[in-house]
């Protein structure tokens, strides 16, 4: 049950889906590769998948989050399969107050995880014209409890290269700690990335990602 509550975590937070998730306008995004969400959300539609493996486990998970914008609110209608089991992924998100460069921004998520429903706070702020963005999230679930998450990224290549660093957890877990880099191959329209991600504890685990983001 604990697996399952931390994977439904890791689902939220990484969502808009993020979804995670944001764009176009502005130089840095808070999508993939990160599990904490943003105060945006996607302009259009974009296409998030991913492909994580746990070390010292043979469990693997795979995730597809398509996401589109309906009338000002961000739609996600996605799955996922971990370890042979599948999940149904359903999550709106709107926003409270639009974040801008410098400034401070606000958003509420609402969803389901293999039928768990959810809530996730999100605030965002903007440093040195978005150049430096961090991420905060508050949420829970009806089954799993509170869930939390801190996240920065930053631009290291004008353009192309961010930099990502977060921490995130749940109710009586231990925090996980998750870095990588996130690479537009077409400005703002395709991306891949890679991460680490490190659990102390009793649970003390290890794990790697791949992902793509394709917006449109």
């Amino acid at each position: 049950m604990a697996g399952r509550v931390h994977r439904k975590l890791k689902h939220r937070l990484t969502l808009t889906c993020q979804a995670f998730a944001l764009f176009f306008a502005a130089p840095a995004y808070a999508a993939r590769p990160f599990f904490t969400d943003d105060a945006r959300i996607v302009e259009h539609c974009q296409i998030e998948s991913f492909y994580k493996e746990q070390r010292r486990s043979a469990g693997s998970e795979f995730w597809f989050l398509p996401a589109c914008n309906a009338f000002g609110f961000e739609v996600t209608l996605g799955a996922n399969r971990i370890e042979g089991e599948h999940n149904e992924i359903l999550q709106t998100k709107f926003l409270l107050k639009p974040l801008e460069p410098n400034g401070i921004g606000y958003a509420l998520s609402l969803g389901s995880f293999g039928g768990d429903p959810y809530f996730n706070a999100i605030g965002s702020k903007s440093f040195m014209d978005d150049r430096l963005v961090v991420h905060a999230n508050l949420g829970s679930f009806r089954d799993g409890g509170g869930t939390w998450g801190l996240g920065l990224e930053a631009l290291l290549a004008a353009k192309r290269v961010y930099g990502i660093l977060e921490t995130f957890g749940q109710h009586r877990e231990t925090p996980t700690y998750h870095y990588g880099i996130r690479f537009w191959v077409v400005p703002n329209r395709f991306q891949i990335d890679t991460t680490r991600g490190d659990q102390t504890g009793t649970a003390n685990r290890t794990f790697y990602t791949v992902g793509v983001r394709l917006l449109f």
